[in-house]
């Protein structure tokens, strides 16, 4: 049952405007926890000058080097892809949570994955991290932006789609209409998200038995075209994207979830 959605959705997503795509160089200012198992990381210095933020989803390659690494003023790309000496940084792509281009600084938040009892590779760089470590990074990608012609918005993502979830929510002017669907692991989990739309956050508990698609399934939405953005654990989008589509019967050209990882 459509519970008052269109079916034709939303055919188009226009872009951010692009920007140029550089090798950037920065240093820890500040570490804090936002909740017990995402950390915040923000880097500055004179090393951003220049750097643009194309808002929304917008992602950075980070190059992380053991904290402590100390990079020769010449580094590269070039460098950065072959290997430092012997020395090979783990790539991952993070989203740019917020950009604060007066004082010249970024925030990244990093969920603190665990597998084995062991932290995953970026989430053992962030619980490592010190104030003065340098990272390096290149970008940023390219964004998608809401489609302001949308009749509302639908925002669906776990703990590693929260920041991009979180900055397109803030985007949205005041009379922008959005459900966000968001799945984390309990509610000391959930965050405060301050914004202008009319907002409806759907917080989804793992510890519960909740999942994004059994979510979906039992809301209720608001009828017109709806513009949807969704990412996060590669099954779980899956799941998403059959729930849209062969269930609530949306275009598949308009729900097309990113995978962020796999399980």
């Amino acid at each position: 049952m459509m519970l008052g959605m269109s079916t034709s959705g939303i055919s188009s997503r226009r872009r951010h405007r692009a920007v140029p795509q550089q090798l950037w160089r920065a240093r820890v200012v500040r570490t804090e926890r936002v909740t017990p198992k995402m950390a915040r990381i923000t880097v500055g210095g004179p090393g951003l000058a220049g750097f643009e933020n194309a808002g929304g989803d917008t992602a950075l390659m980070l190059y992380l080097y053991p904290p402590g690494t100390e990079l020769p003023e010449d580094f590269t790309i070039e460098k950065a892809r072959v290997g430092f000496a012997t020395l090979r940084p783990h790539m991952r792509s993070y989203t740019v949570r917020r950009h604060d281009a007066d004082k010249g600084e970024i925030d990244f938040d990093f969920v603190m994955h665990a597998h084995d009892g062991h932290l995953a590779t970026a989430s053992s760089w962030a619980e490592q991290a010190s104030i003065g470590d340098e990272m390096v990074f290149v970008g940023p990608s390219p964004a998608h932006s809401l489609n302001p012609d949308a009749d509302w918005h639908l925002l669906i993502g776990d703990e590693t789609a929260l920041p991009a979830i979180s900055v397109m929510l803030e985007e949205l002017p005041a009379d922008a209409v959005a459900h966000a669907f968001i799945e984390v692991a309990d509610p000391a989990e959930q965050q405060e998200l301050v914004v202008d739309c009319q907002a409806a956050i759907h917080w989804v508990h793992r510890s519960a038995g909740g999942s994004l698609a059994t979510a979906l399934a039992a809301a209720d939405f608001p009828p017109g075209t709806v513009d949807v953005w969704a990412a996060g654990e590669k099954g779980a989008m899956m799941d998403v994207r059959a729930q849209l589509v062969d269930v609530r019967g949306l275009d598949r050209r308009t729900v097309r979830p990113h995978t962020y990882w796999r399980a």
